[in-house]
């Protein structure tokens, strides 16, 4: 109104000297009708964001606008602020951009912070269980994967993705190091069970200053007003948490998991009932000229092994005369790059980088003395060499933990190394079988490691030994 009242004045000056005095006041009157328009628009504007921020489960409709777009729509891209995560199994759709870390149950995944809150996915190593194994043999195995990241566990029967769940409500836990809180979900298919987090961390500076008694009168005033902001923050992973588990998708290859043999470390499979079949020439124990036999091969029956996937048998000796068959189960499209001393490596692609995958007896056999420059063995070393073996600086041992493979005692080790000038990263599992010390792991630049951790894990859960 001022700047309308302002050139009219102007224009009635102009006006006297030039004749335009109509035209002047034109402008004036036009200024200051759309001076009333844009208040009239921006006062409707405000009272439109009022009403609608007043209205009631807005947040919820939201969340489950976005649940619904995600059942209906599970083979299109995800959404905005997701990405699709596949497994051997199934596909979920993650908060995105995430990290990818490698825990000893699994993947971690975790998504942008929301304030001072980040929204945590594990992605967990498939567990093995008889088809007919009960009910509360399911809840029990699902309370023991629970109670390996400590704090309460609450656990009710539900279902998802049209397959019978537990779902467990977690307080208290511990992941990659945080305090967190959230639903875990044990999926129940057939033999296998298939474990997904979605947690958020709990930690809290504002919490802890007001259980401090030695916080000043400020400091928990600050507290209390940054409270109900952190609440806010929790509700807002609870909803991105609510639409990972309504994106779970199983794929065709999972259609019927109790045939599917794999299974995490320290799960304990059950041994395949088909009558063994003899290993292939390439995985015999005994070497030429030797007079020693072989125990009966350790195969899983075709149908036992999930599409996608092959089986290879590899033997041990601890003597020419002393020979053990086993068997892993490896990715289809793996390929045998290095067989000897009986030492299996295969190489496949993930996210377009290499992935090796590795099975065999620690020290190697029938090969002697190799030279410390041979290729074959340098590759071996770099997974299954203690740190001890290892130049210094070269490597570091990330994590390492006891556990049971296929009925017997084995340690699983996360590692860290140096390959020319990459960072890579390891796992591997040794147990010892018939005297014979074996090793079962993989390996991968460590950048892309975590996206090849599910089908580590699944290699080492496959492992059969006689």
């Amino acid at each position: 109104m001022y700047m309308a009242s302002r050139i009219a004045v102007i224009g009635s000056k102009i006006a006297r000297s030039s004749g335009m005095a109509a035209f002047v006041l034109l402008l004036a009157a036009n200024c200051s009708a759309q001076a009333q328009q844009s208040g009239s628009l921006a006062d409707a504007a405000r009272q439109m964001r009022a009403q609608k921020n007043n209205q009631p489960g807005t947040e919820a409709i939201r969340a489950q606008e976005v649940a619904d777009e995600l059942s209906d729509n599970q083979n299109d891209s995800a959404p905005g602020g997701f990405k699709t995560y596949n497994t051997a199994w199934y596909k979920l759709w993650v908060p995105a951009p995430y990290t990818t870390n490698s825990d000893s149950g699994g993947t971690v995944l975790s998504g942008p912070r929301v304030g001072s809150t980040m929204p945590l996915v594990l992605v967990g190593s498939t567990l093995v269980l008889h088809p007919s194994t009960s009910d509360e043999a399911f809840r029990e195995a699902a309370t023991k994967f629970d109670i390996g990241y400590g704090g309460t566990v609450n656990c009710s029967k539900t279902t998802l993705a049209n397959h019978d769940a537990l779902q467990c409500g977690l307080a208290g836990a511990k992941l990659l190091g945080h305090s967190v809180t959230g639903t875990a979900m044990f999926i129940r298919g057939g033999g296998n069970v298939f474990p997904v987090f979605c947690v958020a961390n709990s930690d809290s500076h504002a919490r802890d200053v007001l259980n401090d008694p030695n916080s000043t009168y400020s400091e928990k005033m600050w507290a209390k007003r940054t409270l109900p902001q952190e609440d806010e923050y929790m509700r807002e992973v609870w909803q991105k948490c609510n639409s990972v588990f309504q994106s779970i998708h199983f794929t065709e290859s999972a259609a019927q998991p109790e045939t599917t043999q794999l299974t995490r470390a320290g799960a304990e499979a059950p041994k395949p009932a088909a009558t063994p079949k003899a290993p292939p020439p390439a995985a015999k124990a005994v070497d030429a000229g030797t007079t020693g036999t072989n125990s009966p091969a350790v195969v899983p029956a075709e149908s036992s092994v999930p599409a996608g996937f092959k089986v290879h048998p590899f033997t041990y000796c601890r003597s020419p005369r002393d020979c053990w068959n086993a068997s892993i189960v490896v990715p289809a499209d793996a390929q045998l790059v290095s067989s000897d001393c009986k030492q299996y490596v295969f190489e496949m692609k993930v996210q377009g980088a290499p992935f090796l995958l590795l099975a065999g007896p620690a020290g190697g056999e029938g090969c002697g003395n190799r030279s410390s420059s041979d290729s074959s063995q340098i590759r071996w070393n770099e997974l299954a060499a203690p740190e001890s073996r290892r130049a210094p600086g070269t490597s570091n041992t990330i994590s390492s933990q006891q556990t049971n493979l296929d009925g017997k005692p084995a340690i699983i080790t996360h590692i860290g190394f140096r390959k020319g000038m990459t960072e890579w990263m390891g796992k591997r599992a040794e147990i010892e079988s018939n005297g014979v010390p074996l090793v079962v792991g993989c390996m991968a630049p460590r950048e892309h490691f975590a996206d090849g951790d599910t089908i580590c894990s699944s290699l080492i859960g496959s492992l059969q030994l006689p």
